[in-house]
């Protein structure tokens, strides 16, 4: 067995620093590549449907009507800046400190109350099959040759054929993938020398390469082929990220929710979507959480879900401050759809199609703003796609379309979306991320 030392990197941060307290890498040495300069994306999918009325579209109980929430027999609606949170959970510490990062979008009709089309319609921006996420989309267009450009941890993912997607489940596995020649229990020794690697390889390569000249092979071969090819290329950018991989001691565990009798892993999802970030191997990524299908017992459950979810975005914002890419970052927050205005027998809530989005970026001058209206019984009401104020008699009903549109926009997107027949057509356009303009609550 022949000893062989991986690639040297520059130390990223200065003894000290507080990166290891959020799973980081105290002991290791790096540098990004400098190839990609560009944003990132990241969509957080809350599977189930999640209560925004217990979040970011806040409801008290309306007198003659069932309670809508119980906290409202209680408390009161709180606000941070201009926007208004439930006072549940950990929403205080979430809104007080996040809230100049966030633009509110609520009064979203998803059209639907099945989980099926829901997620469908909230990812995709239609109800009906054939467009893919937002996420795929800006990796495709920004950075389709990157070996991680696409990672996607679960929840919906059609990519439309534009870009191939990574699952990041298994850290170990991946460092087995990207140095297969090396020994799992000892990272400076080998299987083979590397002359007999390269040997191996070059034969390989001659194999593939006779069988792409080959006129007998269909183009779906052809095609899996050439990405087999690209895939062995950019190997050595996979070295690099596999380098700057936390040990075990260091990567994220799972979060025990003992009301909900699981574990999520979203800490670890968050950790290793940006650290591809960092390595210059990927560019967007969707981190999913589920849990809030909350049929029975809606309360406490929807409550500790939201209290991780809180935790989970400081330690995302953090995170990403210490790797030094929280400038770069687009964070999208979403779900299938909402909850009942109303408890059921069970004290849970059942589906509701009227929901939210919540986007975030570090330091954007269109944040601490909400744009889009519901009643108090949680039922959009209209508002003009120019000035964004409720207009009953000549505005529109927010639909996911809307939000993935100036989304696209607001990526650099739309462009290669319509080049590619994915637009959405006789769609308004809804100036959101105009600083200067939000929808009044009142």
């Amino acid at each position: 067995m022949i000893s062989m030392k991986r690639r040297q990197f520059i130390k990223s941060f200065v003894a000290g620093s507080s990166l290891a307290a959020f799973g980081g890498l105290p002991t290791r040495v790096y540098s990004a590549p400098e190839d990609y300069t560009g944003r990132f994306l990241v969509v957080l999918q809350l599977e189930g449907g999640w209560d925004v009325t217990q979040l970011c579209d806040p409801k008290t109980n309306t007198p003659g009507e069932p309670d809508i929430n119980n906290w409202a027999n209680t408390a009161s609606i709180q606000t941070a800046g201009r926007i208004g949170y439930a006072p549940v959970a950990s929403n205080q510490r979430l809104f007080e400190t996040h809230h100049n990062k966030m633009l509110v979008v609520n009064g979203v009709d998803a059209q639907t109350n099945s989980h099926t089309t829901g997620v469908l319609h909230n990812w995709s921006g239609r109800n009906a099959a054939g467009l893919p996420t937002l996420t795929s989309m800006f990796a495709a267009e920004n950075a389709a040759g990157l070996p991680l450009a696409y990672v996607n941890n679960g929840g919906f993912v059609d990519t439309a054929g534009l870009v191939r997607y990574s699952r990041l489940n298994d850290h170990n596995a991946l460092l087995e993938l990207i140095d297969p020649a090396v020994l799992p229990w000892d990272s400076e020794r080998q299987i083979r020398r590397d002359s007999d690697i390269s040997r191996v390889q070059r034969f390989q390569r001659a194999a593939i390469e006779r069988r792409l000249a080959s006129s007998n092979i269909t183009p779906r071969q052809r095609e899996n082929l050439n990405a087999y090819l690209n895939a062995r290329a950019s190997r050595a950018s996979l070295r690099d990220f596999g380098a700057i991989l936390p040990t075990d001691d260091n990567i994220q565990g799972n979060v025990s929710l003992p009301t909900l009798n699981w574990e999520s892993d979203l800490l670890r999802q968050m950790q290793l979507s940006l650290l591809t970030f960092k390595a210059g191997v990927g560019v967007a990524s969707d981190l999913i959480l589920g849990g809030f299908d909350t049929h029975t017992n809606h309360d406490p459950q929807h409550a500790e879900l939201y209290s991780h979810m809180a935790d989970a975005i400081d330690y995302f914002w953090n995170y990403a401050g210490e790797l030094g890419i929280s400038d770069r970052i687009t964070l999208v927050l979403g779900s299938d759809f909402s909850r009942t205005n109303f408890y059921n027998a069970d004290q849970g809530k059942d589906h509701w199609p009227i929901g939210s989005y919540i986007i975030m970026e570090e330091a954007p001058t269109w944040g601490n703003r909400v744009v889009g209206i519901t009643d108090e019984l949680h039922n959009a009401l209209q508002i003009n796609p120019t000035t964004l104020q409720r207009d009953d008699a000549n505005g529109i009903t927010l639909y996911p379309k809307h939000v993935h549109k100036a989304l696209r926009r607001y990526l650099g997107i739309e462009d290669f979306a319509t080049e590619q027949r994915l637009s959405f057509g006789f769609t308004e356009d809804v100036d959101l991320f105009a600083s200067d303009k939000w929808t009044a609550q009142t």
